[in-house]
């Protein structure tokens, strides 16, 4: 190096210094060798420590590919490289609080893996607690032929403007009112432009001026993988952001800009006190299609996806939630594709008390009171009561999954804790209130002072500094309690010892997962300045705990997940959805249960209408069952001439998705002739095409390009509603494609391609 090149270089630095940027440029490192290189793609940093430039191995495409950490309310004071390799770039950077002027580490490592390049942020700071959103921005410059995707409910975003009121949501709920918007429904799989919008992971995070009681998933503003991708079918080239669903997730969201830039900000984490805090994502590219960026997904965390216990297909089909033990036609309901009853049978003396600690000789009175003629009257159960239920179905050929809830407690309960009426010859049990202040009350969750003070008309109701009410007066309780921990780990060995012949559980709303208990610490929250507990660690820690109660003992556990998030669903096998007459709850579940088998809810034969074609077709392109026509449905669709009509004419083609998983090789299947809806899954005994939504011509071509089926000699057939047998159809293969020639009746075709 000459003594001039030395003097210049001295100048630049002070020059930055000035800026409160020390950059790494006066290390003796040429800025243009910051390169990382993954299958099909090569990444660029600059001398800040960011990316610079993206250049796709298909065609040499180079793209000005921008991306880079931050912290809300902060800035980079200075950035060193801290290590360069050829699969390894790590930058240490300085970062200060713009208010407290505390300064802390921000470490970016980026690493080449076979297939993506991983980037992971470590945050330390020495100084005291506190919280701000930590962001990753990324920038895909935007053209007219860039499109973007996400795993979302709604590629619209939320029609309603801002959410759904609860006198809305109760509606729904019981099957009255105007379903127009929710019952809305977008194709999901269909990239759009790139937009201004901002979108939720799972549900919109929970905040004091805006707590979200009742939340129901009928938004469509929410995405269900915390994943983004761009993509350019002229080049058949694409790019996705992925966060890594086994990080400590708490409140998520994106924003993105109509100009390419994305900004993910986590909210919530507690930084400070020498604790360092750490994320992973990834960069991944990929083709020009939705199956390239979510399949590479589904490969890596591939627990997250797959249900824990295969078993779980088995019961994959329609389902009911009745409390009805009436006598009804099995085979007709085995036309129908029936296969589950979620037992709505409430048989509990109480929420959460699903299996007292008694002997089979007690019996109790149900936690929910029915009409008898006119009188108001409660069920008289037991435990062999409740398992001879579930052999009866089992020798029907059916599946039972009893009740489960691991965040409310009780009914009726008071607060303050009123005076106990127990005698002494009354078990501890019987109260609910006895029972909640005796042994769970540390797991009460209150409202926070910090909280708007929330009148929902009668259904919520809460004051800040008092418990979370719900349904019968039961009170919400926070799982991640030690005390109410031991408590379900109990009721879990009680329910599978004591119903040996059910196959499983489901467990009902995960809603509650969404907000924070200001009475704990989980040792990663921060709100409202002080140390809290997230119920999304609490979920996750009680499933850690109750999962193999069941899976050992070979049962299934399904979920009503309200919120809409993959990590919540690592120990989990199947998905019984609510709100699935909703349009992008329907969407949500399908992504979140791509490789399990997914349920979903209709509350009356009125959301069959005016076209129950359409109505059912959206399911079926999505691998979802709807919920059957079932006596004694609780506030679910109920026999009707219209609804049994039309889920026997639809139950040929509901078997062919048992077993469903979803295929994910990009551009695998096509419609090359007409139009028309085209989906494909593996399924049992070989692969099935759901071919849904067609135009007005009489057939459509379909294309297929996944290696094993293009062949020729396959027995390919298509089930149409309404008719009892299969067609055989025509095919042939051209240009390494198979051609599918595909009579369409009322609007679709069921292929299936027997293995």
């Amino acid at each position: 190096m000459g003594k001039s090149d030395a003097v210049l270089r001295a100048i630049c630095k002070c020059v930055l210094m000035t800026f409160g940027i020390l950059l790494f440029s006066c290390v003796d490192k040429d800025p243009q060798e910051l390169t990382l290189h993954t299958s099909g793609l090569t990444l660029e940093f600059n001398a800040e420590g960011e990316i610079s430039k993206a250049i796709f191995e298909k065609g040499q495409v180079e793209k000005a590919l921008a991306g880079h950490s931050l912290l809300k309310g902060c800035v980079v004071t200075d950035v060193q490289l801290e290590k360069k390799s050829d699969d390894e770039i790590v930058f240490l950077k300085t970062v200060e609080n713009s208010t407290s002027k505390q300064k802390f580490q921000l470490t970016e490592t980026f690493r080449a893996t076979e297939n993506s390049i991983r980037w992971e942020v470590q945050i330390k700071d020495d100084g005291e607690n506190w919280s701000t959103p930590i962001q990753t921005v990324l920038n895909y410059p935007v053209s007219e032929n860039v499109k973007f995707w996400a795993p979302w409910a709604d590629p619209r975003g939320d029609l309603s403007g801002g959410g759904t009121d609860n006198k809305e949501i109760a509606n729904a709920i019981i099957g009255e009112g105007d379903l127009d918007d929710l019952m809305s429904w977008a194709d999901p799989l269909e990239p759009i432009d790139v937009v201004d919008g901002l979108w939720h992971y799972g549900a919109p995070r929970y905040e004091y001026q805006n707590p979200g009681l009742l939340y129901c998933p009928f938004q469509g503003d929410v995405i269900t993988i915390p994943m983004v991708s761009f993509w350019e079918e002229k080049d058949d080239i694409g790019l996705s952001l992925v966060l890594s669903p086994e990080d400590t997730l708490l409140d998520i969201d994106v924003r993105t800009t109509k100009e390419g830039e994305l900004t993910f900000s986590r909210y919530n984490h507690r930084l400070g006190k020498g604790k360092e805090l750490g994320f992973a994502m990834d960069i991944v590219p990929h083709q020009a299609d939705w199956r390239s960026s979510l399949g590479w997904v589904v490969n890596r965390y591939e627990n997250y996806f797959q249900p824990v216990n295969p078993l779980a297909d088995q019961i994959a089909g329609t389902g009911a939630y009745s409390n009805s033990d009436v006598s009804f036609d099995v085979e007709k309901m085995k036309k129908m594709a029936f296969r589950v009853n979620w037992r709505a049978s409430f048989d509990f003396p109480y929420m959460g008390m699903f299996a007292p600690p008694v002997d089979e000789t007690t019996e109790w009175s149900s936690f929910v009171r029915f009409s008898n003629r006119g009188k108001v009257a409660r069920k008289t159960t037991s435990m062999p009561i409740m398992q001879n239920y579930a052999k009866k179905m089992k020798d029907a050929g059916f599946y039972v999954l009893s009740y489960f809830n691991v965040t409310e407690f009780g009914t009726q309960i008071e607060y303050p804790r009123p005076e106990s009426k127990r005698t002494k010859e009354t078990p501890l049990w019987r109260d609910a209130n006895d029972y909640l202040y005796e042994n769970l009350a540390d797991a009460i969750l209150f409202s926070p002072e910090q909280q708007k003070a929330v009148l929902d008309k009668g259904i919520y109701s809460v004051k800040p500094g008092n418990p979370f009410f719900t349904w019968e007066k039961a009170i919400a309780v926070d799982p991640g309690v030690e005390s109410y921990q031991n408590f379900l780990v109990e009721q879990a060995e009680r329910t599978v010892e004591g119903i040996p012949d059910s196959f499983g559980i489901c467990i009902d709303r995960m809603d509650w997962t969404r907000f924070y208990n200001h009475s704990t610490d989980d040792g990663v929250s921060w709100m409202g300045e002080q140390p809290v507990g997230s119920l999304f660690m609490s979920w996750m820690d009680i499933m850690e705990k109750i999962h193999p109660i069941f899976h050992d003992a070979d049962k299934v556990i399904y979920v009503n997940n309200h919120v809409k998030r993959i990590e919540q669903l690592k120990y989990v096998d199947g998905i019984f959805d609510e709100f699935t007459y909703s349009g992008s709850a329907l969407n949500a579940i399908a992504f979140l249960g791509n490789q399990k088998p997914t349920l979903g809810w209709m509350s009356t034969d009125k959301q069959l209408l005016p076209d129950p074609d359409q109505v059912i077709q959206k399911f079926i392109y999505m691998g979802v069952f709807p919920m059957a026509p079932f006596p004694g449905n609780d506030h679910s669709m109920r026999p009707s001439d219209l609804a049994d009509k039309v889920y026997l004419d639809y139950g040929p083609l509901f078997d062919q998705m048992r077993g469903k998983k979803w295929v994910f090789e990009p551009h695998v299947v096509a419609i090359t002739r007409g139009e028309a809806k085209v989906n494909l899954f593996k399924t049992n005994g070989g692969y099935s095409i759901p071919v849904m939504y067609a135009g007005t011509g009489e057939a459509v071509e379909v294309t297929v390009r996944k290696e094993g089926l293009v062949k020729e000699g396959l027995k390919v057939v298509a089930y149409y509603p309404g008719d009892e047998q299969p067609r055989v159809l025509g095919t042939s293969v051209k240009a390494g494609e198979l051609k599918i020639e595909t009579p369409i009746k009322r609007g679709c075709a069921m292929i299936k391609i027997e293995i």
